[in-house]
């Protein structure tokens, strides 16, 4: 079976992204060529259904970002120090 090969402008590429406190740098981007952001509206029917797609999407993200910082800046991550008793 031949693929279909599609081609796109430049100017079609969709970005999302957060930038960082200071306003100066993307964090966190979202981006490409026909990108498909869809919700599944008939099962969102209150603004609880839309806060619980949006916190699950958030948690996906979260995962992602510890999977990558974890494998790119492991070295951030220390154990914790070891506490001592004040009880004697």
């Amino acid at each position: 079976m031949d693929e279909k090969q599609i081609t796109f402008k430049e100017s079609e590429r969709m970005t999302y992204g957060a930038m960082d406190y200071s306003g100066q740098e993307m964090m966190a981007v979202i981006s490409g060529y026909d990108l498909n952001i869809a919700f599944n509206m008939r099962t969102i029917n209150s603004l609880a259904d839309a806060e619980a797609a949006a916190n699950a999407l958030a948690q996906v993200f979260y995962e992602l970002l510890m999977e990558q910082l974890i494998q790119e800046k492991s070295h951030l991550i220390k154990p914790p120090d070891q506490q001592t008793t004040i009880l004697k």
